[in-house]
């Protein structure tokens, strides 16, 4: 008997769709050669860190920091089983992150939100930026810098739509982030090369039942929880109000649009 790994058993497994999508042109946009060092900051799934591994080759190094406990650990066992020897995730805030100081070449940060600190409408902080101010202090002088955020998501809209038609007080469930305030952020941090991507994705879901389960993963109401207001009619009224967009194999397809922006740290 065969015992060997096929190579789709030894493709790490992720949060999937989209965050695969985006994680691949992340990276794709960054100019980092083999053999570098990456702090992947917020590495969830591993849409990110995977990629990243495979760029920076077995010379190099990818470290993710997560603060998510069951993320770190699921992460860390497909790198296991994947034998990915270049990469590992620990269970840290990148604020607190005991690296020393300017020890890598690269940093990414997929989708972490910057809203706590900066405010995308007045372009103003809102109070001083903690997470920017580690990242200076562990990137090296002429380090790459490399981040996504949301600036559609088409399957969130819909639900949030639809919730507060059923006359549900809900929460978008993310925030829109813009070029503009992103340069801000990075030139008075002390970046130059600063430059902006906009990339687009349309993703099906297989089947409403899977669409309906990953938007559960967020919850809607401003007050409560999902359970507390989400019926079964509710759930059935919004599938009959998505019949039209449904494909002839019966998935469900959504648009996302992402912002990506790679600066450089001045020397």
């Amino acid at each position: 008997m065969n015992n060997s790994s096929s190579e789709d058993e030894l493709k790490p497994k992720t949060w999937g769709g989209f965050w695969d999508i985006f994680g691949e042109v992340l990276v794709d946009l960054l100019d980092i050669p083999e053999g570098q060092r990456v702090l992947d900051i917020g590495t969830g799934g591993g849409s990110v860190l995977y990629p990243l591994s495979k760029k920076i080759g077995a010379p190099g190094r990818v470290i993710g920091v997560e603060t998510c406990d069951h993320c770190v650990r699921k992460t860390n066992a497909e790198i296991k089983r994947c034998k990915i020897g270049n990469s590992v995730v620990h269970s840290m805030d990148a604020r607190e992150a005991d690296f020393e100081d300017h020890s890598f070449d690269c940093v990414t940060a997929g989708f972490i939100g910057w809203d706590d600190y900066f405010d995308f409408q007045t372009l103003e902080y809102k109070k001083p930026d903690e997470l920017m101010g580690a990242i200076c202090r562990l990137l090296k002088p002429k380090g790459t810098f490399g981040m996504s955020t949301w600036l559609l998501q088409e399957d969130l809209d819909w639900m949030y739509g639809f919730l507060s038609a059923q006359s549900i007080e809900c929460k978008r469930n993310y925030h829109v982030e813009n070029e503009k305030g992103w340069k801000k952020i990075l030139s008075i941090a002390g970046f130059q090369n600063i430059h902006g991507y906009t990339r687009q994705a349309s993703f099906t879901y297989d089947t409403l039942y899977f669409w309906w389960k990953e938007m559960m993963d967020y919850n809607w109401p401003v007050t409560g929880i999902n359970s507390d207001v989400i019926t079964e009619s509710i759930k059935a009224a919004a599938f009959e109000s998505l019949q039209g967009r449904l494909t002839e194999t019966g998935g469900i397809p959504f648009r996302r649009d992402a912002l990506f922006v790679i600066a450089i740290r001045q020397a």
